[in-house]
């Protein structure tokens, strides 16, 4: 069994709300020095290209992936997929997809901290196994340990949820947005609430090991910052893994910014070992999503 940590299918508002879709490969780019760095060599998605949910269950099967965890996204300046669009990708597709649902942390109504909660109770009804945020992009941008996260942790903490943070260069106005001591203060702060951190703090892979070291509520999966080619870093956590957090790193595509083919392919051909892969491709992500007895 194989499962994706992170995937955003071409499914209701993740197709037409949000800047994944349509993406555009290295056949979309007419001068090959303007194609940006993560579209480059981005391997078979046209799922992607034609927001196809057919040709996605292909590509997954092509993969042999056979669960994807979608994490939500909940935006002004990168699109707003509302909660309810997961939960009925999860009715529509049973068994397919497990659901990390999003906040609007730029709504400053009153009752925020309320609606906040409301929200969270409201996504663990729906079965969802977890809250993803992304600060970094929001209008006002928030860093991880920002007092007003607060309410998000303790109320998934209260409802067993787990909590996924997107950090990398790219979530949020400069790099200070991807300072991994600021997740190391939250997994210390809640050290009984388990938290995935996403793309691995790229480029501060570091960093965010040796948090991941000292905090055992850390899990990582760095996705295509990983298993890129040639991706500077990338070796570190394939270090990480085949050390101390044999159980704490988990697989994750990144779809659509890369291929579910090519993500599987290129993360089998990094040199982990061998009686780890089992643990990183699946193990790891049942026990995290309590899909074990």
């Amino acid at each position: 069994m194989v499962i994706d940590f992170r995937s955003r299918p071409p499914f209701g508002a993740f197709a037409s709300g949000t800047a994944l879709f349509p993406r555009k490969t290295d056949l979309d780019f007419e001068n090959p020095m303007l194609v940006p760095a993560l579209n480059k060599n981005s391997g078979k998605m046209e799922s992607a290209r034609k927001c196809d949910m057919g040709l996605y269950f292909e590509e997954m099967a092509e993969a042999g992936i056979d669960l994807c965890v979608v994490h939500g996204r909940q935006t002004k300046t990168e699109g707003y997929v509302p909660n309810e669009d997961i939960a009925r990708l999860l009715e529509q597709y049973p068994g397919r997809f497990i659901g990390f649902g999003a906040l609007d942390l730029d709504c400053q109504e009153p009752g925020r901290q309320e609606r906040i909660k409301a929200e969270i109770r409201r996504c663990k009804a729906w079965g969802f196994k977890g809250i993803s945020l992304e600060p970094g992009y929001c209008l006002d941008p928030m860093y991880f340990d920002d007092e007003r996260l607060h309410v998000v942790y303790e109320t998934c903490l209260e409802e067993n949820m787990l909590v996924s943070l997107t950090s990398s260069i790219f979530v949020g106005p400069d790099m200070s947005y991807t300072d991994p001591v600021r997740i190391q203060r939250v997994a210390n702060r809640y050290p009984e609430l388990t938290i995935a951190v996403d793309h691995g703090c790229w480029p501060y892979v570091a960093g965010i090991l040796g948090a991941a070291m000292v905090c055992p509520n850390l899990y990582l999966y760095p996705d295509f910052y990983g298993y890129m080619p040639d991706m500077p870093f990338g070796e570190e956590f394939v270090k990480a893994a085949n050390s101390y957090l044999e159980y704490r790193f988990l697989f994750g595509s990144g779809y659509p910014i890369r291929s579910m083919i090519q993500a599987v392919e290129q993360f089998c051909s990094q040199p982990f070992r061998p009686e780890i892969m089992e643990n990183l491709m699946c193990n790891n992500a049942k026990r995290l999503l309590g899909l074990v007895s």
